[in-house]
């Protein structure tokens, strides 16, 4: 199975869409032609129909009309369709639209990161009512029509149906072990993460990130990979690549300056880093983000 970071194109001023979607068919399941993958945002599904099984992280969840999806920005996923008819409105948005690193603003977001026995990814469609479905379809046509200030419609919209999510997350079963021992990891090192994300463009040092909450660099090095599932130099490397992606799809920035102002050294170490991290290169990036 292969694995890749698709990057959407959205509006840095305001960084959200929403369309429908069919995933894999059959045929492509079949043959192998499939592949997990994940992005820099955050998204919500609601299953029109049924027909169909979503694979996220080491889960599988059948499909079924009504239910609502929500994988986070570093789950490998991707939905296999096995009816003509199944169909999903996906609700792509950047979590900084909702989410300013203030303690209330990360509850909009809780459900997308922690899980309950009851909730983890998967709000079955006997459990979701009508104001959070009527929520996703109100969106989508304020994003068809564009009518003027639908930005701010779709914002509020937005934030309804993030706290009604919530709601359902916080009445279900109570929490897991494993997933409180995560909570309580994540915490740790909270600090390191907002740190790197503020500061990408500069040079980061495992040493500094360590210090920041007193820990050896090599139990700091091991404890970081356990709780975010990748190493730090590659948490670094990806929100690098996030800002080069915005910077090639909205300016025309020489691939010299994206690269420069991305945080990276030199321009081959960029391309090689680009290419096998997004599955092409720069140019070809731009190039498709164009069209």
């Amino acid at each position: 199975m292969e694995y890749i970071t698709e990057v959407f194109k959205l509006d840095k001023k305001f960084p959200f869409t929403v369309f429908k979607g069919k995933g894999f068919s059959a045929e492509a399941v079949k043959s192998g032609r499939v592949y997990m993958h994940n992005h820099y945002c955050l998204e919500i599904n609601l299953a029109l129909s049924s027909g169909g099984t979503y694979y996220i992280g080491d889960s599988s969840y059948p499909i079924n009309k009504s239910d609502i999806f929500v994988i986070n920005n570093y789950e490998y996923h991707y939905a296999a369709n096995f009816s003509d008819d199944m169909e999903l409105m996906v609700i792509i948005f950047d979590p900084e639209l909702v989410w300013q690193n203030e303690e209330m603003d990360y509850l909009y977001i809780k459900a997308f990161y922690e899980w309950k026995d009851g909730f983890k990814h998967r709000l079955a469609g006997e459990a979701v009512s009508s104001d959070i479905s009527d929520i996703i379809f109100e969106m989508e046509r304020e994003w068809n029509e564009k009518s003027t200030g639908y930005k701010l419609v779709i914002k509020s919209l937005l934030l309804k149906l993030l706290a009604l999510l919530y709601r359902r997350f916080e009445e279900t079963s109570r929490y897991s072990e494993k997933i409180i021992r995560f909570q309580n990891e994540y915490i740790r090192i909270i600090d390191t993460i907002n740190y790197v994300d503020q500061n990408f463009k500069e040079p980061v040092t495992l040493k500094k990130l360590a210090a920041m909450v007193h820990m050896n660099p090599n139990y700091f090095s091991t404890y970081f990979r356990n709780v975010m599932n990748c190493s730090v130099s590659t948490y670094i490397i990806r929100r690098r690549l996030k800002y080069a992606c915005l910077l090639l799809a909205t300016t025309k920035e020489s691939i010299i300056e994206v690269a420069s102002d991305s945080g990276f050294e030199n321009v081959p170490y960029f391309n090689r880093t680009f290419k096998k991290h997004i599955g092409m290169t720069p140019g070809e990036y731009r190039n498709s983000a164009n069209t």
